[in-house]
């Protein structure tokens, strides 16, 4: 059963571009060295185990939330109009894809259920009030972004991601405060990197 943190909803509201492009290679070569060394680390025994369940939750609810990222950032090459969103959506697609493999690994070498991204996201959508408090977008928002291009689509697009990030920030905030596993806790804490230095980006985009 997947459970709701403590923390703020992100609000829907208007939200540094400088040197991102150089950042992306190094962090992605970065997430490519931790996807193998979890893929290829061997199953934790009961008495190895340093996780709780802030940790479970978390990686549950984290595979989904970036699943809808994913889906979003799918739309911008064939409907965004400003070649820096299409960039940064590629850049959120291909980080968020190997994380999500980071954390299915990380279930997976401690003996949990892994978490199918799809199936987690159909459930998740049938939760308003978890859909709110995450920052995710509605379904009906995500078919309405579907449906726009151009700097429609440039503008929903900034105006979904912006709070679906900042949902990410606090169930990051969460687990780093109150989980026990230190892989994760690395894991959350780079990923925390990342997702600040997107919403700079898409806050400078927004504004301008």
């Amino acid at each position: 059963m997947i459970r709701l943190p403590p923390g703020r909803v992100p609000a829907r509201r208007p939200a540094v571009r400088k040197g991102w492009q150089m950042m992306f290679p190094r962090r992605l070569a970065l997430l490519v060295v931790l996807l193998a060394g979890l893929l290829g680390a061997g199953t934790a025994n009961a008495d190895t185990r340093a996780y709780n369940d802030v940790d479970t939750e978390f990686a549950a609810m984290m595979v989904p939330h970036h699943y809808q990222a994913i889906l979003m950032s799918q739309l911008a090459p064939d409907r965004a109009s400003d070649p820096a969103l299409k960039s940064l959506a590629d850049r959120i697609r291909t980080e968020q894809g190997l994380e999500i493999k980071m954390l299915q690994g990380w279930q997976g070498r401690n003996g949990l259920p892994v978490t199918d991204a799809p199936t987690a996201y159909e459930e998740m959508l049938g939760m308003p009030e978890m859909i709110e408090h995450m920052g995710m977008a509605t379904r009906e928002e995500m078919e309405q972004l579907a449906t726009l291009s151009g700097p429609d689509f440039d503008r929903m697009f900034l105006d979904l991601m912006i709070p679906h990030h900042e949902g990410a920030v606090g169930m990051l905030q969460h687990v780093i405060l109150h989980g026990s596993d230190q892989d994760l806790n690395q894991m959350a804490q780079d990923m925390m990197s990342g997702q600040k230095a997107q919403l700079a980006i898409m806050r400078e985009m927004q504004s301008a």
